[in-house]
């Protein structure tokens, strides 16, 4: 667990090793404890042994409804494959990469996320699809979360890329919204851009975090009415339901 999270550490290099090293001392991104070197970054030794893996994929319907996810083999319920769970050191890392501008680091969070259990010896899918931001966001942001998330995913696994989706509108911010508003929030909102390259495809969908699960159930809506064959979604983190 600790190893996988510490490749986020050792992985950072040229032009943002650069930069880091000329700004020492550093602070940990999630308890902004001192950093003595650069190797140390994103994370405090304390911080990255927090970090708690997610384990196997699952059914996230099951999971849902007090199934038995981990036991689900129905081909029209998506299963979820999540590097880690949601907690302080994980949240600190994904809002710095999400809302902080760091983009860079999307290859080290990658890296860590498929050191983990639940993506050992995974077979790479036919078509790993990003769950795209509205145009107005991404101008906003300058980049899009998990596409680049997924063109890393991609690089790894030898799978294409495939931009398949559309964010058809602009949306609240989900992580503002209850389960049934984000539900609604995200009703009708995609649709897909590449049929013929998503028809009786095995898909990754991907997605940085995922909580209730209605982005990943709007996203796999699209993609099945466009033929998608079997789909998971993969991201960095999850947050159990309760």
């Amino acid at each position: 667990m600790e190893g996988s999270l510490r490749a986020l550490a050792c992985v950072l290099g040229g032009g943002a090793r650069a930069l880091i090293e000329a700004a020492l001392p550093v602070a940990c991104a999630a308890c902004a404890a001192r950093l003595v070197t650069a190797t140390d970054l994103p994370l405090c030794d304390a911080c990255a042994a927090a970090a708690v893996e997610a384990g196997p994929a699952f059914c996230f319907p099951c999971a849902r409804s007090g199934g038995a996810p981990r036991a689900c083999r129905r081909a029209d319920h998506p299963r979820l494959r999540a590097g880690f769970t949601w907690n302080e050191p994980l949240r600190a890392l994904v809002h710095a990469f999400k809302f902080g501008g760091a983009v860079e680091l999307a290859p080290p969070l990658i890296d860590a996320v498929l050191a983990t259990e639940g993506f050992a010896g995974i077979r790479p899918p036919d078509a790993i699809v990003p769950v795209p931001l509205h145009r107005v966001r991404r101008r906003e942001r300058g980049y899009d979360q998990a596409e680049a998330l997924a063109r890393t995913f991609a690089l790894r696994t030898g799978a294409p890329l495939v931009r398949g989706l559309v964010r058809t509108r602009a949306t609240r911010q989900q992580a503002r919204l209850g389960a049934a508003e984000r539900a609604a929030n995200l009703a009708g909102v995609f649709r897909a851009a590449l049929p013929v390259a998503l028809a009786g495809r095995r898909i990754a969908l991907v997605d940085d975090v995922v909580t209730t699960g209605a982005t990943a159930a709007a996203a796999a809506e699209a993609l099945r009415a466009a033929g998608a064959g079997p789909l998971e979604t993969w991201c960095v983190a999850y947050e159990p339901l309760e």
